[in-house]
């Protein structure tokens, strides 16, 4: 994968691959903003910790965001209020603001260098039919005493903005460079952290939780907080069919004419985000969003074409010098899955489904874990419950898994060439013996060829031809051209061909 701005402009300490079995009071899943904000807020209460990371920290979806620390997540609070009530609302609020304000602290208190600032977030279309969107959307904040202001333009702004929502006491970060100063903190407190540790399982015996990692080293816990962006072990909350999984984009590029200070975010579609960033006297323009389903874009490459050229028509820039792409997982409802995994397990914990505003709920998630592992309780422990039935007791909840059933059983149709005229790299699906492979020749001329059923629940793959990677269009997990395993939920790689077939294991319980 190509890294993102924020990986490249960023280099932090580096922490040791667990090579030996270990116990410990609490072991966090995953050394993204989730996992390093929970493992911060735990540090005072008296337990051994320990942080597990299948890359290096900082490397999933928590470096490759567009950095923006906010409390305005689109038009979130209409449907809520619609949803759940104006009551459950106003608290989506206050959970985020809290989580800004723990980030605010956190750099404070710890003098964490990461290009921190506070600026207003805008919400704007420049379309005549979503403007009323956006009017709902602000008559409900009055209501609810959440601060927005409705603007008819945004000054300095150079689109044709036909109504916008702003809102003030924001922030905007470099996000890596955040959680490389977080993670320093962390580790001086007395927390293990392990880089390059896959996890390949967890089970249950004797009131405790052993989770194995792909060296074969287990790690005895007497809780589990997965918070490792997807959710690789159920306990049957059949939580890969209540989100989908999304690809979404940005770049960089030197900006040559200031624009106003903020961050913006559209309404309609396709989605684009755009904010400022300053370093060392350079200005730049960080521009993307363009989302898809994972797995449902014919070439993900041309999608920086139209980004691209979004930019161009719109703004003073130089030449693209920085692109990259990166995974989120949406709930039906729009809110974010965080706390017990279920209501028998009560030291086990989850976080996901943070519908691309995965920094403030980061915040969010590691303040209600700090709850519920002290007090049993939370004030936010309802509205984010992972068992919540308002989540997936809905009709997109079954358009969602009518469509996964059907890319299953599309992906099932022999279809692909049976010729190995490939070029370097380039990836296409063919097929062997009556069987489906994917085959993908690199850079050098050497030619991989790999089962494309995904381990997770046996769906098939599909190229990205901007990754070089083959993407599952049901669950999201991704797969390296070697077979080697980008996102789960899936835990085990590709076979090569002549291996066998895939091992499929979904880890349900």
């Amino acid at each position: 994968m190509e890294n993102s701005f924020w990986i490249l402009t960023s280099q932090g300490a580096s922490y040791p691959t667990l090579d030996k079995d270990i116990d410990t009071d609490c072991l966090i899943v995953g050394a993204g903003l989730t996992g390093l904000h929970t493992a911060y807020m735990l540090s005072d209460i008296g337990k051994k910790i320990v942080v597990l990371e299948s890359d290096k920290v900082g490397y999933g979806s928590s470096g490759r965001n567009t950095g923006k620390i906010t409390s305005s997540h689109g038009l979130i609070y209409d449907s809520i209020s619609k949803k759940y009530g104006d009551e459950k609302s106003r608290l989506y609020y206050e959970a985020n603001e809290d989580g800004l304000k723990l980030i605010k602290n956190i750099i404070k208190k710890n003098n964490i260098d990461c290009n921190f600032e506070e600026l207003p977030n805008y919400i704007f279309t420049e379309n005549d039919d979503d403007l009323n969107k956006i009017k709902e959307e602000y008559k409900t904040c009055q209501k609810l005493e959440i601060p927005y202001e409705y603007l008819n333009n945004i000054e300095n702004f150079p689109l044709s903005v036909k109504g916008a929502l702003k809102l003030d006491n924001q922030a905007q970060f470099n996000t890596k460079k955040y959680m490389d100063g977080l993670a320093k903190v962390i580790s001086s407190k007395g927390i293990e952290i392990y880089e390059n540790t896959p996890v390949v399982g967890l089970e249950k015996k004797n009131n405790e939780y052993i989770v194995k990692t792909k060296y074969n080293n287990e790690i005895k816990a007497k809780m589990v907080i997965i918070a490792s962006s997807n959710i690789w072990h159920d306990e049957l909350g059949l939580y890969f069919s209540k989100e989908q999984a999304y690809r979404s984009y940005l770049t960089v590029s030197k900006l040559n004419k200031p624009i106003a200070k903020g961050m913006f975010i559209n309404v309609e579609q396709p989605s684009k985000t755009v904010r400022t960033y300053t370093d060392k006297d350079k200005n730049y323009l960080v521009c993307g969003g363009f989302d898809h389903k994972t797995g449902k874009c014919d070439d993900e490459s041309n999608i920086f074409n139209d980004i691209v050229e979004f930019a161009k028509n719109n703004f003073k820039i130089g030449t693209l010098e920085y692109r990259w792409s990166t995974q989120d997982y949406i709930t039906t409802d729009n809110i974010p899955y965080i706390g017990h995994i279920n209501k028998e397990q009560e030291n086990l914990y989850i976080a996901t489904g943070f519908c691309k505003w995965g920094i403030s709920t980061s915040a969010v998630a590691a303040i209600i874990f700090k709850d519920l592992i002290t007090t049993g309780n939370s004030k936010y422990k309802e509205l984010f419950n992972p068992s919540r039935t308002g989540s997936y007791l809905n009709l997109k909840y079954l358009k969602e898994n009518t469509i996964m059933a059907y890319d299953y059983i599309k992906g099932k149709i022999k279809k692909g060439s049976t010729e190995f005229d490939i070029q370097k790299e380039e990836g296409k699906i063919i097929v062997i013996d009556g069987d489906k492979y994917g085959a993908y020749r690199d850079k050098d001329g050497k030619l991989y060829v790999v089962d494309i059923t995904c381990t997770h629940l046996g769906c098939e793959l599909k190229f990205n031809s901007f990754e070089k990677s083959w993407d599952c269009p049901c669950h999201g997990s991704r797969f390296s051209y070697d077979g080697s395993i980008l996102n789960g939920p899936a835990l085990k790689p590709l076979k090569l061909l002549g291996m066998g077939d895939n091992d499929i294991d979904p880890d349900l319980v």
